[in-house]
């Protein structure tokens, strides 16, 4: 019994070590999407939703002449604006987008990033820069992606 004991402490002892070894992404700038498919406030609704089913991709961010974020767009405010206006297909952006979307910096911890999208219920967050402009987004997608690598880097220690 005693012997098992001390097997277990060893094990646990070195597995701590190993973990504590690891190190995986830490900022919202290891995880997120860089190149970034922007749109402007007068795009058309059916534009937005052409380009995200023919690409494949869930979120759009709306910025203004100057580069500057002015909102999001994504496939849930494209299904909610249908369920609520049949004629939805002819609205701009603007009429639909989500404005002043909650933003985070490439610095930003990933953990905060991972709260503010929890607390707020999101699955999007653009990046911006200290001028406001967007360099790139992070997704609830890319967070559980880095969560999984981080994941298989444990497994394989232990």
């Amino acid at each position: 019994m005693n012997q098992r004991i001390n097997h277990k402490l060893a094990d646990d002892q070195a597995t701590a070590l190993g973990d504590s070894m690891i190190v995986g992404p830490t900022e919202v700038a290891d995880v997120m999407t860089a190149r970034v498919v922007t749109l402007s406030p007068h795009h058309s609704f059916s534009e937005a939703a052409n380009l995200m089913n023919n690409r494949y991709f869930r979120h759009c961010v709306v910025v203004d002449a100057h580069g500057q974020l002015v909102g999001v767009i994504s496939d849930r405010d494209i299904l909610r604006a249908l369920a609520r206006n049949p004629n939805a297909q002819s609205k701009s952006l603007d009429q639909i987008m989500t404005r002043n979307p909650v933003t985070v910096r490439r610095n930003t911890p990933i953990v905060e990033a991972v709260r503010k999208i929890v607390s707020k219920r999101i699955n999007c967050l653009p990046v911006v820069e200290e001028n406001g402009s967007v360099c790139g987004l992070v997704t609830s997608t890319d967070l559980l992606k880095s969560y999984q690598r981080l994941l298989e880097m444990i497994h394989k220690v232990r």
